[in-house]
């Protein structure tokens, strides 16, 4: 029977008197005073025993709507500590003697006590506030529930009450009181905290630069991505300092410093922090496009040497791109409401900057139809003329032959024609050699077939197609029309090319006894005294006919175009 009373008892115990410290259940209300102090406790036992998820919800319970965005979450978690850490220490909370649904005002004060702090008196409060339809904790609670837990630090926890014990709170107790005092606007213990963590994040810094770099060069080597030292502590320093700042953005919220000082130190090692990210991906990205750019020289294909710069380009852009996102969320920027804005105002973007926008397509139309490559000789139709020297986003550059160096929208590609002269398999030459009028029948036969054997001969020279045929009988020479291609790789060879088989042609005329022709006049003098009469036959006109049949009779050294001469064997003469 006495067991039995006792059990009735607690059974009793347990749902007449409901509080945070003997349920366990899940809660979350804030549709009155009683609900919102029963979230905020439930939440907050719940975090105590492990549940790192609980404290958003108990942070949900305060009012932080004058805090900065940027640092509500950091100020919350904060202030619930010290909400909980004071409420443990005045009493043993039972929720009937806290207002329920039918509570009408819009303020309801739980506790409010005038106390020393910082040299002056203050009234500190712990009071819940109807806002729209939802009690939280009002913004005088987390003004002053520092004072309020300061006052109430040497108290014992209310009996029943399970203290939130963290590193936080061991840390406290294991101070000395005079770490507690303020010194200008901090804490003796906080100065000691920012120091102790400006050493801890150099620590790590160098650590980082030391022992993980040769980690790191050796991964380097074994994927054959070579840097000198000097790039290798270019890329490793930002990093380095990316973690020092890493170490005060995530200390910092431990030492709960003051909301404005806390917030400026927060915004400075982000900003920090990304710029030293953005930093450390620019030079990661020279690095790997360095090792790709030393691989596209070694293979045939160009168009890797096009496109390794245009990805190196728009990855630049795109870390800019997240960093200026990043620091602009420190700023406390509304960078969702300005991209919200760029795509409301997507279409005046588009037509203001329809150029930058064709000039990109442009770019894509180089990459994806790949009309060049980088060093092709090409020929614009816009009449400009040179080696292509590099492919952007915006614009393609080409060096003229003068040395020059012409920027053309990539937009203007899509538009004009476009000669590729690097392609070429062959080079064409044409020109005419002009010989004196005198020079006799049989000699313009031998030179003109010791050209094409000269031709034949040359190396480089296509051998399946060419003509020397004597085509123009000109004022003062008589022209052999010299036509053929040399399959050559660039310019500089071209030309070496030409200037061999001219020098041969002028030998071979020197050789065989020709003179070459420049432009003359001959002057005939009409004597008076002297009359010719000319006298016409009346059948001159088929001894001319006769005349010519037996002259065209004669064979030429080919009669059939050079086109099929293959290892100087000519075609067989008819």
């Amino acid at each position: 029977m006495k067991f039995l009373g006792t059990f009735l008892l607690i059974f009793l115990t347990v749902f007449t008197f409901e509080n945070t410290y003997s349920q366990d259940e899940p809660f979350y209300n804030l549709n009155s005073p009683r609900n919102t102090f029963k979230s905020f406790l439930r939440n907050m036992k719940a975090y105590k025993s492990g549940n790192t998820d609980a404290l958003d919800k108990a942070v949900s319970t305060l009012d932080l709507s004058h805090i900065p965005p940027d640092r509500r979450t950091v100020v919350g978690e904060t202030k619930a500590r010290k909400l909980i850490n004071t409420l443990d220490r005045l009493e043993f909370i039972e929720y009937e003697k806290i207002p329920g649904e039918n509570f009408r005002p819009r303020l309801w004060t739980y506790r409010a006590q005038v106390m020393p702090w910082k040299n002056s008196n203050i009234t500190a409060i712990i009071a819940l506030a109807r806002i729209n339809d939802e009690w939280k904790f009002s913004r005088d609670t987390v003004n002053t529930i520092e004072a309020y837990e300061s006052f109430v630090k040497n108290n014992d926890v209310a009996e029943g009450v399970i203290e939130l014990r963290d590193w936080r709170t061991t840390v406290k107790k294991m101070a000395p009181d005079w770490t507690g005092e303020y010194f200008t606007f901090l804490k003796i213990g906080q100065w000691i905290g920012l120091f102790a963590l400006l050493i801890l994040g150099m620590l790590i810094s160098k650590i980082f630069r030391v022992y993980i770099a040769g980690f790191i060069r050796r991964k380097f080597r074994k994927n054959a991505l070579l840097v000198d030292k000097e790039e290798n502590l270019n890329f490793l320093n930002p990093l380095g300092y990316g973690l020092f700042f890493l170490t005060i953005f995530i200390g910092v919220r431990s030492l709960e410093l003051k909301g404005d000082f806390l917030s400026y130190i927060l915004r400075f090692a982000q900003i920090a922090l990304t710029v030293s990210l953005v930093w450390a991906a620019v030079r990661s990205v020279e690095i790997i496009a360095n090792f790709f750019e030393q691989k596209a020289k070694k293979t045939e294909s160009k168009f890797d040497d096009v496109l390794i710069p245009l990805l190196r380009t728009g990855s630049k852009i795109f870390v800019f791109s997240i960093g200026l996102v990043f620091i602009g969320h420190s700023l406390t920027v509304d960078v969702k409401n300005i991209i919200a804005g760029l795509g409301i105002g997507g279409l005046a973007f588009a037509l203001a900057a329809k150029d930058t926008l064709s000039n990109l397509f442009g770019s894509l139309t180089v990459v994806l139809d790949r009309p060049f490559e980088i060093g092709d000789w090409v020929k614009l139709g816009n009449g400009v003329e040179g080696n292509v020297e590099s492919v952007g986003f915006r614009s393609t550059r080409v060096r003229t032959f003068y040395d020059s160096l012409v920027t053309v929208p990539n937009n203007n590609l899509t538009n004009i024609h476009i000669d590729n002269l690097g392609r070429r398999t062959y080079r064409r030459f044409t020109t005419k050699v002009a010989i004196q009028y005198d020079t006799p029948v049989e000699k313009i036969e031998a030179f003109c077939e010791g050209i094409r054997q000269i031709i034949i001969k040359h190396e480089n020279t296509r051998k399946d197609y060419f003509n020397v045929y004597l085509n123009e009988m000109a004022d003062s020479s008589l022209n052999i029309i010299l036509y053929l291609f040399w399959k050559v790789d660039d310019w500089s060879q071209e030309l070496t090319e030409k200037h061999r088989l001219l020098i041969d042609i002028i030998r071979l005329g020197k050789e065989i006894g020709v003179e070459f022709a420049f432009p003359t006049q001959t002057l005939h003098v009409f004597n008076e005294e002297k009359e010719e009469i000319q006298t016409i036959e009346e059948n001159a006109f088929e001894v001319g006919k006769n005349q010519g049949q037996s002259i065209a009779k004669k064979p030429i050294s080919a009669t059939l175009s050079r086109s099929k001469a293959i290892d100087g064997e000519l075609p067989p003469v008819k």
